[in-house]
Order: structure tokens, then C-alpha cells, then sequence
């Protein structure tokens, strides 16, 4: 009987041991832990680097040369014999080889286009990866924005939970009127509609960020005041953050590369202009002239009808079109840098004045509030008035906190490098 309650116990402590194993378990992450995970686990990130594979294999492709082509031929049916695939002195056998000769240095463009093709791959890659990463610093940083809304929220509800059960008891005896008990009510189920909102947002942000890093459980962003200050302090110049857009830019470096890939394919049109040659050898049996005849020959098409020029048109237009391309892209960067910046310094500014004029005299100023509030020396409306003023500003530290990290994400993304 003691042998059997044992092995209950312990088939229960297994179960426990499985469930436990199999929920998800939420994780605390940094932004560098974050991009981490990121690089590792992205499945898009992933995927997009079989492009490079892909192009690499093109190469190799563009280096093969042409394959020869043999022919063979006999007689299937003799009408003078009445006699099906003769053989012998009675049929007779054709064979043939021929070879293409590429002229004009052809391959050579080839094998250059695909070179650059595959530089075109990685330029899209790194751009990929610069577009993901804004995105994590954006789902990252909103999610933390969230988070510490929503404690800060949970915290006030859970403070005025106890206020209205404290006064509940109070309005039971007929020692304070029911309009107060009402007025703190709606205060609470004020406070609780905004913490339902931002619990959406947050949801919302949880999916986006474990997407994007692979995961599969709730996660914890920390981000914490040295971080935000250490964005605030960088002391990143204008001309530095246009400099180091203008050289690292993979968008801009796309551009730069199509317009090279055009100039190589006018030279491939150019190229392919140029007839190439065939080189023939062939046995016939019976021969056009002697038996046992071995031929040798040579064929070249003759430029007289086609001579390319479409395509090569077309090649220089697409060289004018690339120049105008790599124009704009420039110009659209310029005002993406300036943007960035204007929105940084912004976000720096105001994050230095907010975090002076609310610190801990806030939290004192709460407390002392509350103390009051609860000796009946503050009034209800007081009371209501502050509580949701301190809801509202504490609210504004962390969006302003969120803010500033998300304009350092945009001065990365539009520079192409890592500054913070």
C-alpha cells in the first residue's frame, strides 16, 4: 500500500515535471541579446541568404563553356531492296560533331554580369537586414514601453482596489458619502480602460518582436536609464551621420551597382553583336563524293539582318535610367539623414527636460498624497485630480524613454552602420 501511494507520488511529480518543461518560458532580454537572437533565429534572414548561394551558383555557370553537339544518321528504310536499316556496303552511316566558339570575349561579360549579380545579392541582404533590424528596435522598445505602462498601471489599480474597499466599509457605516466611493470608482475604471488599450498594443509588439526573433514565449525588454542616457549623450554630428550614410548605405549601393551592371551589359550587347563560330567534322559512309568520306567545316552567321542594336539600345537606356536612380536614392538618403537627425536632437532635448522636472519628487509627492488622502486631510476631488496627473506623467516619462531609443534605431537605419 506505502509502495503504490509512492508511485502516484512520483508519477504526479513526472506530469508536473513534463508540464512544466513544455510551457513557454518567458524570457528577459536586452536589445543586444535581442539582435542576437535575431541573427541566429530569423527565418526571412535565413531564407534571403540562399540568394547569394543562388547567385555564387550562376557563376559557376556562366564559366561553362558551350556543350559540342554530335549527330548521327543511317538509313531506317531502303525502297530499291525493300529492306528496313540496311547495313554494310547496302546502308550507310553519318556522323557529325560540332562545336560553338564564343568570340568577342562574350564569356567573360557573362561571368563579370554574374559576379556582380551576386554583389547585388548581398547589398540586398545587408539591406534586409538594416530594414529588420529598425524593426526590432521598434517592437523592442514599444514593448518595453508597454510593459512599464502597464506595471505602473497595475500598481495604481492595485492601490485604489484597496482605497475603494477601505471606503466601502466606511460607506457601509454612513461615515463618508457615496459620491466619493463613486468618484474613485471611475477614477479606477478609468485607469483600467487605458491599462485594457495598452495591453493591446502590447500583445500586438509581443507577436511582432517573437517573430522577428524566432521565439515562442513572452518576452521581457530591458531597457534601462543608463541605456536612455547613453542615447541622450552620444554626441553624434550631422556631418558624421550624412558621411557614413552616403558610404555604407546597402540601398545606395544597390543603385551603384546597377548602374556598373548596365555598363557590363552594353558591353555584353556589343559583344554579342559579333558573330561566333561553329566548327564542324563529320564520317559519312558512302560519302557525297568517295566512300569512308571524313568532312571538316566551319559556319558563321552573317551580321546582315540583326545586328543587336535593340538590345543595345535598350542597354544605354537602362545605364541613363540607373544614373537618375542612383541620383534620386542619394537625395532621398540626404533628407532621410537630416530627418533623422532633426528627430533625434528633438527626442534628446526633450528627454533631458523631462527627466528633470519628473524624478523622485514624484513619487514622494504620491506618497505623501496618498497618506493624506487616507487621514482625510486631501479632498476627493484633490485626490482624483493627482492621481490621474501622476498616471499621465509617469505615462510620459516612458513614451518619451521609448522616443529616444526609437530616433537612435532611425540614425542606424538611416546610416547603415551601428552608432548606439
Amino acid at each position: 500500500m506505502e509502495f503504490k501511494k509512492f508511485s502516484v507520488w512520483i508519477a504526479l511529480l513526472l506530469l508536473q515535471a513534463v508540464a512544466v518543461a513544455q510551457a513557454p518560458q518567458p524570457a528577459t532580454l536586452t536589445i543586444k541579446q535581442a539582435e542576437e537572437l535575431f541573427f541566429k533565429n530569423n527565418f526571412l534572414l535565413l531564407a534571403q541568404q540562399y540568394n547569394i548561394d543562388k547567385a555564387g551558383a550562376q557563376i559557376i555557370q556562366a564559366k561553362v563553356y558551350p556543350n559540342p553537339e554530335v549527330t548521327a544518321d543511317m538509313i531506317g528504310f531502303e525502297g530499291q531492296n525493300n529492306k528496313y536499316f540496311p547495313t554494310g556496303k547496302n546502308g550507310n552511316f553519318a556522323a557529325g560533331l560540332e562545336q560553338l566558339i564564343l568570340l568577342g570575349g562574350k564569356r567573360k561579360a557573362q561571368i563579370e554580369l554574374a559576379k556582380l549579380d551576386k554583389k547585388l545579392a548581398e547589398a540586398e541582404l545587408t539591406d534586409i537586414t538594416r530594414n529588420l533590424q529598425l524593426q526590432i528596435w521598434e517592437s523592442f522598445y514599444t514593448l518595453h514601453n508597454q510593459q512599464k505602462v502597464i506595471e505602473k498601471y497595475n500598481k495604481l489599480l492595485d492601490k485604489l482596489d484597496y482605497l475603494i474597499t477601505s471606503y466601502q466599509v466606511q460607506v457601509d457605516k454612513n461615515n463618508i458619502a457615496l459620491k466619493d466611493l463613486v468618484r474613485l470608482k471611475s477614477v479606477y475604471v478609468k485607469i483600467n480602460n487605458d491599462k485594457s488599450e495598452e495591453s493591446a498594443v502590447l500583445i500586438e509588439q509581443q507577436q511582432k518582436l517573437n517573430i522577428l526573433l524566432g521565439l515562442s514565449a513572452n518576452t521581457e525588454a530591458i531597457y534601462t536609464t543608463d541605456e536612455a542616457n547613453a542615447y541622450a549623450n552620444n554626441g553624434i554630428l550631422y556631418d558624421d551621420v550624412l558621411a557614413k550614410s552616403l558610404a555604407n548605405r546597402p540601398d545606395l549601393n544597390q543603385a551603384k551597382l546597377e548602374i556598373e551592371s548596365a555598363k557590363l551589359n552594353v558591353s555584353l550587347q556589343k559583344k554579342l553583336a559579333i558573330p561566333d563560330i561553329t566548327l564542324r567534322a563529320g564520317y559519312n559512309q558512302q560519302g557525297d563524293a568517295f566512300f569512308h568520306q571524313a568532312n571538316v567545316g566551319i559556319g558563321i552567321p552573317l551580321p546582315i539582318f540583326d545586328r543587336n542594336r535593340g538590345n543595345i539600345q535598350t542597354a544605354k537606356i537602362q545605364v541613363e535610367q540607373g544614373l537618375k536612380n542612383a541620383d534620386y536614392k542619394q537625395l532621398q538618403i540626404t533628407n532621410e539623414v537630416l530627418a533623422a537627425y532633426q528627430n533625434y536632437t528633438r527626442s534628446v532635448d526633450e528627454y533631458k527636460r523631462i527627466t528633470k522636472l519628473i524624478n523622485q519628487d514624484f513619487d514622494a509627492v504620491y506618497t505623501g498624497i496618498t497618506n493624506n488622502f487616507q487621514k482625510g486631510n486631501v479632498s476627493m476631488i484633490e485626490f482624483a485630480d493627482f492621481f490621474e496627473s501622476y498616471n499621465e506623467a509617469q505615462t510620459e516619462v516612458e513614451r518619451v524613454k521609448e522616443q529616444l531609443a526609437l530616433a537612435a534605431a532611425q540614425i542606424n537605419y538611416v546610416t547603415g552602420t551601428k552608432n548606439f
